[in-house]
């Protein structure tokens, strides 16, 4: 029977990822100091599926009713032919950066995925939201002695990112095989400033900021083969795939100075660029996924990304092919007691291994990481709290390079309701 405390809840949930992303809104608002995030469309978060942080993000098998993999659209079939999906994802970023000479410390909260999932028909389901594709946020400050203006104060600062907006569908031709595709939309601001000031008397204070909107299409497919044993064991293996594309980048240049001193700056230059494009790589993935009994589960996953043919402005960049590999298992220890919430919990562990597309003095960017989570139900419903949680390490101190410790916490609602139901009344 429909539940309507839940139906208050997923549109309490929906209010709430509205004023999260309203413009001026601080919740909305990301405070980051990552200096890679210089290079090319910065911090990619391309192909993450967030709510399985804990299985070190497993994706490309993963199947479940009660969630949205949005990184396999194949897995949209999962979706009970009656239900309405909806989550929300909240994450939480600490950093540690670390090199021979210095040492230095950031964080940010931010609002991560949102999406939603219902059935078409019996063979059709739909999904769609919104995500994150990239993230770029910097300070880097440097200094130089001149001879005739003195010491010079160079800040380099960059902020903005792209985000992308999905839709999707999956279909299963015949049992056990679906297939699936997401369209995205991507759009956004990648800025970045540069100033340069100097302690002596009559040198201008002069600032170059460059402004990159980003739109465009992608599309990406994914298909999967699931297998049911028994009551209690299954697996599934699944693959995802998405070719060469292109986005529009429309870049502007402004140039300011002005004197110490002084309140305003003076324009000395505001230059549009010639429209331009930008050329997304592409990419493949694969990766298995299974049930043991009525406790253990667990898969395996790789994912690959041709970053060596990224183009920005038609200027190639000197970047590697990306990797990655994932491996987690689920243990639920009385899966079927019901009679407190600690009998239900879920526990997650996973670890991934990735190759980062950068190579900062042209050497291998390399990151581990190990994950654990928790997954509390809802009491009454199969809604659910996912608490996960990663570190990881990214670099080293050796040949000029930095050390990076990374934090994360990661907070999501998955809100699960039966809303296709025909009601009878006697």
């Amino acid at each position: 029977m429909h539940n309507p405390t839940y139906s208050k809840l997923a549109v309490f949930s929906l209010l709430l990822t509205v004023l999260l992303l309203a413009p001026g809104k601080p919740a909305a608002q990301v405070n980051m100091n990552m200096p890679y995030s210089i290079y090319g469309v910065g911090e990619v978060h391309f192909n993450q599926y967030i709510q399985n942080l804990g299985m070190g993000g497993l994706n490309q098998a993963y199947r479940s009713n009660v969630s949205i993999n949005d990184v396999n659209p194949a897995s949209y079939a999962a979706i009970d032919s009656t239900s309405f999906v909806f989550e929300a994802t909240m994450f939480g970023h600490f950093y540690e950066q670390e090199t021979t000479e210095m040492k230095q410390q950031s964080d940010y909260v931010s609002l991560g995925n949102i999406s939603f999932g219902f059935p078409v028909t019996q063979w059709w389901r739909f999904a769609g939201g919104l995500k994150p594709y990239s993230q770029v946020g910097y300070r880097i400050r440097d200094v130089e002695q001149h001879d005739q203006a003195g010491q010079i104060n160079y800040f380099y600062e960059g902020s903005g990112g792209i985000n992308q907006v999905f839709i999707g569908s999956a279909f299963e031709p015949v049992n056990g095989l679906s297939l699936g595709f997401n369209a995205s939309y991507l759009f956004g601001n990648l800025d970045y400033e540069a100033t340069a000031t100097s302690d002596s008397a009559g040198v201008y204070q002069t600032n170059l900021t460059n402004t990159n909107r980003v739109k465009g299409w992608t599309l990406g497919f994914g298909a999967q083969y699931h297998r049911r044993i028994s009551d209690h064991r299954h697996f599934t293996i699944g693959a995802t795939f998405g070719h060469e594309q292109e986005a529009t980048v429309n870049s502007s240049d402004l140039l300011m100075r002005r004197l110490q001193g002084e309140t305003f700056f003076d324009t000395i230059a505001d230059l549009d660029r010639e429209e331009g494009t930008m050329t997304l790589p592409a990419h493949y993935g694969f990766g298995v996924h299974g049930r043991l009994n009525r406790t253990w589960a667990g898969g395996i996953d790789y994912q690959w990304q041709n970053w060596e043919s990224f183009r920005f402005l038609d200027d190639p960049e000197n970047f590697n092919n990306s990797y990655r590999v994932a491996a987690g298992v689920r243990y639920t220890p009385q899966a079927e007691t019901f009679s407190t919430i600690f009998h239900r919990l879920e526990y997650t562990v996973g670890l991934r291994y990735a190759q980062s597309y950068l190579k900062p003095h042209g050497e291998n960017l390399d990151e581990f990481g190990i994950s654990f989570g928790t997954i509390i139900p809802i009491r009454g419903s199969l809604s659910a709290v996912n608490i996960n949680f990663e570190y990881s390490q990214r670099g080293s101190t050796s040949d000029h390079q930095m050390l990076e410790n990374f934090y994360r916490l990661n907070v999501s609602v998955n809100i699960y309701e039966r809303w296709f139901m025909r009601r009878r009344f006697l």
